[in-house]
């Protein structure tokens, strides 16, 4: 993390701070980011999930017609993997800017 630190201001690391507290918005951007890379549109709103549509099977019946070959096919299929990886792996680093607050040390005796 200290190489993002190294090129955000501090500006953009207080908006950051905020980003990321904010879990619904966290989640909300997550999902618009991860739809567009994994799901790509299979999912609707107020409609129940068609287990036969999704990247995988949309790559597959891309070769029906395009003279693609299995190899390309799945070269497709793990460049989404990877991308997916690296999406997922920049919410990971941006959960990291997450400050620990040290709880507040007592000094001496309470009680007294």
């Amino acid at each position: 993390m200290t190489k993002i630190k190294d090129y955000l201001s501090e500006q953009e690391h207080k908006e950051i701070m905020k980003f990321i507290e904010n879990k619904v918005l966290l989640e909300a951007v997550r999902k618009v980011l991860m739809e567009s890379v994994y799901t790509h549109g299979t999912l609707r709103k107020d409609e129940p999930a068609d287990a036969m549509t999704n990247y995988a099977f949309a790559l597959a019946a891309r070769k029906k017609g395009s003279g693609l070959t299995n190899e390309q096919i799945g070269a497709d299929l793990c460049a989404v993997w990877e991308g997916t990886g690296l999406v997922d792996s920049g919410f990971k680093e941006l959960l990291r800017f997450k400050e620990i607050e040290e709880p507040n040390k007592l000094k001496g005796n309470p009680g007294r």
